[in-house]
């Protein structure tokens, strides 16, 4: 962390052209304050603001609890060797996984 205050913070995209690109930028007077700008996407250089942009949204962090997606279905009933049709619900699929899964 910084220890000279206060400091600039930056995120892509902003309406500042800086370093040859666009970023938005923030000024920490404190490290209570850089430690929540840093939390909350702010970046202290303006290449790490572009890489954090950059990131796919992979690194978010998953949600174990979300229903499935229909790609998720799709790939679990290929894998199961089980036929479908693209016009079956994602419900109905879901219910042919869980059996496929039940019979073990």
């Amino acid at each position: 962390m910084n220890n000279d205050f206060p400091c600039m913070v930056y995120k892509a995209g902003g309406p500042h052209e800086i370093h040859g690109g666009s970023f938005d930028y923030l000024i920490a007077e404190d490290a209570e304050e850089l430690a929540a700008m840093l939390a909350d996407g702010w970046s202290l250089t303006t290449g790490d603001a572009l890489a954090l942009a950059a990131a796919p949204a992979g690194d978010a962090p998953v949600d174990d609890n979300a229903a499935p997606t229909r790609a998720e279905l799709e790939a679990k009933a290929a894998e199961l060797g089980i036929d479908f049709s693209p016009r079956i619900g994602d419900a109905k699929l879901a219910e042919r996984i869980d059996a496929a899964l039940a019979k073990g």
